[in-house]
Order: C-alpha cells, then sequence, then structure tokens
C-alpha cells in the first residue's frame, strides 16, 4: 500500500501563525515539536511531518487521528512511531517505510507499507 503527500509550508506556518500552540499540540508529540523547534526553519520540518502522517493514512486507508504517530528522525533517518496501541496492534504485521523530502516552500512525504 501507497500513500503519498505534498504540502505548501507556508500552509502550515499559516495554521501554526493562526493557532500557535493549539494547532501544535493537536497534531504534534512533544518529541515531534522539540525536534522541530530546534531546525532553522521549523515551518518546513513540521510540514513534512504532517504531510509524512497524511502519507501514512492515505497508504492505510484508516484514520486514528494526527498523535496516533510521530515521526522520528534519529540520523539522516526518518521513521514513523505508531503511538496509538490499537492502531500498532493492526499495523503490526506491516513494514513501514517512510521517505520526506523538503524545499524552501515545499514538503514532500511518501509511505510505503509492506506485508513482514
Amino acid at each position: 500500500m501507497v500513500g503519498i503527500d505534498i504540502i505548501d509550508v507556508n500552509k502550515i506556518r499559516k495554521l501554526i501563525d493562526k493557532w500557535g500552540e493549539k494547532f501544535i499540540n493537536r497534531v504534534f508529540s512533544r518529541a515531534e515539536q522539540d525536534y522541530c523547534e530546534e531546525k532553522k526553519n521549523k515551518f518546513q520540518c513540521y510540514a513534512v511531518r504532517f504531510a509524512a502522517k497524511e502519507s501514512f493514512y492515505k497508504a492505510y486507508n484508516h484514520l486514528y487521528g494526527w498523535k496516533a504517530l510521530e515521526i522520528i528522525t534519529e540520523g539522516a533517518t526518518p521513521y514513523i512511531r505508531v503511538l496509538n496501541e490499537s492502531l500498532r496492534d493492526e499495523i503490526k504485521k506491516y513494514k513501514i517505510n517512510l521517505s520526506i523530502s523538503h524545499i524552501e516552500n515545499i514538503g514532500i512525504a511518501f509511505v510505503i507499507l509492506t506485508v513482514k
């Protein structure tokens, strides 16, 4: 199963400017927030994580909410950590492959779910 999402970074910037922490806390885990807030362009960071979550749900074709997942980057490799216990049980039969990228005002994420 495959999911892809492309996002305008300015869309996320406008949402954060308008709603501030209310939006950030609704969509992103504490770990995601800590990671993005350290970046030179935190809006790119938030946008690509938003796109990654969208991509996952497009691939899986079932919504669990924004904070059921978090996008973690260790070194150069991002991955999806499933936080919701029900979703974790459902998804355990799949390997989750994630690729994210961004340039200036565009972010993109690609998710492939393959049966283990």
